[in-house]
């Protein structure tokens, strides 16, 4: 089991192999990053990001991939290495251009957003992705906060801890992979549904999962609200998403939002490939002009505009079983008081928090995670959906927990522990963790019962 970086962590003004740390910038679940400079010549400022677990495998992938890559939209690597503590544990770090930028949602809050800007940056995105899908890897964690924006408008894709390419080792031996609930396709949720109880089955990634997450991402930028989650009966069918369009929010350009729509489709094969889809933001950037993205004037002072996101779909109402016992056995009475005393209609579901339909789960799940890489300026926190979902994984086995080999067949591994399978799916509220999509619940050993008589 990974042990984390504790006490002996590296702190300002530690030097680095050829670098001093000047200050911490972020942190996120499996890396620290920090401001630092090259001791020989101190002008040179970089990003440094190191482990907060020995031997992780997230680094080596993550400078593979930026040490190979050529674009401006992807920071260059500067150099990697190992820290060691005094604990006798080594830490792998990556060093990177420093980005002067904030993560693309706290720029749509920090300044008016246009056709024309939207396009810019969603395009430089896309050639990133296009560079990464080139050397036959990928990103696997596209969102907002993983995009940042310098204040000339360039934007740069950041953080490849959840990255892949070939020949990388597994980083976990779940059945899919690392990556930020909202924004899974939904071949991936397909997958999750078929094979949530054969822990064996393993998603392959594809580029088309990039460009799913970048149409969410790019819905969020324009709409400021996250596309409704996809259920099991949309994954399966083939209808359109269950999300209203963007100009139904929003005063997106027409030739925006077919483009955002593409990359939203549940055929993966319709999504075209990163290239393409940079080039025709390009071009649309260049059509549409400054032209203001602002809250659509048809739902104005609108429930619409006050509650964004998809229509709930109508549910019959509770009373509705107690009419049909009712006229099976004969109770007019009971269809009388229906009709003298009906039914309030209940309020609509209305989501807490500053988000309308905030992802159903937003921790991160790789890298430096919500916190930037290489910005100390944040992007607003998103409401916690653990409510929904039940309880977070943690990060370690619970003190006591049953350790493999999991004897039982209700029982998966993971963490290096037993968990026992819940006979409920998600959301699993107050039921359990949820784990590729199955509620569970900590397994524990027996206690031993006593070999004699109390005395």
């Amino acid at each position: 089991m990974t042990k984390p970086a504790g006490p002996q962590a590296p702190r300002s003004g530690e030097v680095l192999g050829r670098w001093r740390l000047c200050g911490r910038a972020g942190r996120g679940s499996f890396g620290t990053v920090f401001r630092a400079e090259l001791t020989a010549e101190p002008s040179t400022q970089a990003a440094l990001k190191v482990a907060r677990g020995p031997d992780d495998p997230r680094f080596a992938r993550e400078a593979h991939l930026l040490a190979t890559a050529s674009s401006p939209h992807l920071p260059r690597l500067l150099d990697k290495g190992e820290w060691c503590s005094q604990d006798g544990f080594c830490y792998p770090y990556v060093v990177m251009q420093w980005v002067e930028g904030m993560p693309l949602y706290a720029v749509r809050n920090e300044r008016a957003l246009t056709n024309a800007f939207a396009a810019r940056v969603l395009c430089h995105v896309a050639r990133a992705l296009a560079e990464l899908h080139r050397l036959g890897g990928m990103h696997r964690d596209v969102k907002g906060d993983n995009i940042l924006v310098s204040p000339e408008g360039d934007a740069v894709l950041v953080d490849l801890g959840a990255s892949w390419h070939a020949g990388a080792n597994p980083l976990t031996d779940t059945s899919i992979p690392p990556g930020t609930e909202a924004y899974r396709s939904p071949e991936l949720l397909r997958f999750r549904r078929r094979y949530r109880r054969k822990p064996d089955a393993h998603y392959q990634s594809h580029p088309s999962d990039d460009l799913y997450a970048l149409g969410v991402t790019a819905y969020r930028l324009v709409t400021g609200t996250y596309p409704a989650p996809l259920t099991d009966a949309d994954t399966s069918s083939v209808e359109p998403p269950p999300f209203l369009s963007p100009s139904e929010l929003a005063t997106v350009s027409p030739e925006l939002e077919k483009l955002i729509l593409q990359v939203l489709s549940k055929d993966k094969e319709k999504r075209g490939s990163a290239a393409e889809l940079a080039q025709s933001l390009e071009e649309v950037a260049t059509r549409v002009g400054a032209t203001p993205i602002e809250a659509s004037p048809s739902v104005v002072d609108t429930e619409k505009t006050e509650r964004p996101g998809p229509r709930r779909r109508p549910k019959a109402p509770a009373w509705l079983p107690w009419v049909s016992i009712g006229v099976g056995v004969g109770g007019i009475l009971v269809l009388f008081g229906v009709v003298l005393y009906p039914p309030q209609p209940s309020r609509p579901w209305i989501a807490e928090g500053w988000e309308a339909h905030p992802p159903p789960s937003v921790t991160p799940d790789a890298g430096v995670g919500e916190e930037a890489v290489v910005s100390v300026v944040q992007a607003p926190r998103m409401p916690s959906a653990a409510s929904v979902l039940g309880l977070p994984m943690p990060k370690a086995p619970l003190p006591g927990q049953k350790k493999p080999p999991c004897s039982k067949r209700s029982e998966r591994e993971a963490l290096g522990a037993c968990w026992t399978v819940l006979k409920v799916d998600p959301p699993c509220e107050k039921e359990g963790y949820e784990l590729d999509g199955l509620c569970v619940r900590a397994s524990f050993d027996a206690p031993r019962q006593p070999t004699s008589e109390q005395p």
